[in-house]
Formats: C-alpha cells, structure tokens, sequence
C-alpha cells in the first residue's frame, strides 16, 4: 500500500505536468510505464510457490467455489472496493469542482501518500497487537462510510481535504488487515485459485463503483442534490460493514479457520 500511494502520487504529479501539453503524452507515458512494469516484474520477481501441493486449475476453483465462507467474504467485499475506487473517481471530481482547478488534485494525491507513508506501518504494527483483522477491517470501513457521507456538502477545499484525510485513514486501518485477513482465509493446497478469486471482489466492486458513481455523481447533480452520491457511497459501506460482522460473529474466527487448515 506504501508503494501504491507513492506511486498514486507520483504519477499524478507526471500527469499533471504532461496534461499542459497534450493529454495524448499523458495516455502514452502511462501505457509506457505498464509495459515497463510487465517486463520489470517477469524479469525481477522470484518464482514463488504458493501452494503447498500442484493443483490444477480446475481442481483449484472448485475448492474456492466450495468454501462458500471465502466466497461469500470476497462478494461482500465489493461493497468496500466501491468506496474504496472513488480515490480514482468521484473525489478528484468533487476537489475539481471545489477547487474549481484540477491543480488541486495532486494535492489530494499528495495527501494520501503522506499519510500511508507516515502512519501505515505504525498503526499496523499497534493495531495488530491489540485487535483481531476482523475487527481492524471493519473499523477502518465505518471511518471510510462515515467519512463520505458528508463530503457532498463541503463548501471549500479545508473541509474537503479535512473529509478526505479521515477517508484515507480509514484506508490505513482496513486495507492491511483485508490483505492478511484474505490470505489466513485460503487452502493452502490451492492458495494460488483462493488469491486470484479474491480479486473478484474488486472486479464486481470497481466497475459498480465507477459505472454506478459516476451515474449518481451526475444525478445529483441534475436534481441539485450533491450529497446524493456521498450518502449512497456511505450506506453502501454501512450494509457492507454490518455484513462483514454477522459473516465474522457466525462463523469461526480467522485464526482458527488458519488452525484448522493446518490439521488437513
């Protein structure tokens, strides 16, 4: 996450510099860097095993498709990821619309990667002592949901920014416990299908966060009600915090669903 937020602001800083000459430098020197990426992470990463035993493809997703727990913890998932890619969307957006200037963008960006760099590990390493990942998941969402809910009624960039600061905390706090949280879930005889399946939740989430954000951002617009969109953003992640507890409160505890994948 520290990487994903220096990077966020880096390139926002790049993009906003190549955005006064042409948007089409803008477009290539991001397609550049993917393909930089792809040929950097082939030629550096290590062949790393994740399962503890060769499991073919099939075999794989149909244990992932059985552990309904997984499966119903990677769904409801979605209802955090649709918060969670507004950072890409609706928040540039509504600091555009504030700041009337997309130079205030990067500052937003800027923000983000000052604070994951800056309380990231920290609260990790205090939180993980103190509070089971379930718990730390679902406090980081409900400042997330809480957070947005007023946001459509800030009047300038001090409240907007202030709003957006408390949204990124609540990032902090979640998104380092979803990653281990997901992983203590899996088989460790088809780790590799239970991580790739994972991402299902933000495929469903990202694509309704944008397509469906982006339609209640010009909704509210048109009805003249701009917190119309930060309040559906905000119960979206009620309903998906409440999930998160009944699904947690029913079942058996990370820690002894890791223990019990050990006996197998």
């Amino acid at each position: 996450m520290m990487q994903d937020s220096a990077g966020a602001v880096i390139g926002a800083l790049l993009g906003s510099w190549l955005l006064q000459y042409d948007f089409r430098l803008v477009c290539a020197m991001g397609a550049i860097l993917f393909i930089l990426c792809a040929i950097f992470n082939a030629w550096l990463l290590p062949a790393w095993k994740l399962s503890t035993v060769r499991t073919p493809v099939r075999e794989g997703m149909r244990r992932v498709i059985s552990d309904k727990r997984f499966v119903t913890y990677v769904l409801t998932l979605a209802g955090y990821y649709m918060l969670a890619v507004q950072v890409m969307l609706m928040l540039p957006i509504m600091v555009n619309d504030v700041a009337g200037s997309p130079a205030a963008v990067k500052w937003m960006y800027a923000i983000e990667a000052c604070l994951s760099l800056t309380l990231l590990y920290p609260i990790a390493r205090w939180s993980e002592k103190r509070f089971r990942l379930e718990h730390r998941l679902m406090a980081g969402l409900l400042i997330m949901s809480l957070s947005m809910i007023p946001i459509g009624l800030a009047g300038n960039l001090q409240q907007l920014f202030t709003l957006i600061c408390a949204f990124y905390i609540g990032s902090v706090i979640a998104e380092p416990a979803r990653e281990t949280l997901s992983a203590s879930l899996t088989d460790a005889r088809a780790r590799g299908s239970y991580m790739g399946f994972s991402r299902l939740g933000l495929a469903i989430g990202g694509a309704i966060g944008y397509i469906g954000g982006g339609w209640l951002f010009d909704m509210g617009k048109t009805l003249a009600q701009p917190e119309l969109p930060w309040m559906m953003l905000g119960i979206i992640g009620f309903i998906t915090f409440l999930a998160l507890g009944w699904q947690f409160s029913h079942k058996r505890t990370p820690r002894q669903y890791t223990g019990a994948r050990r006996l197998i």
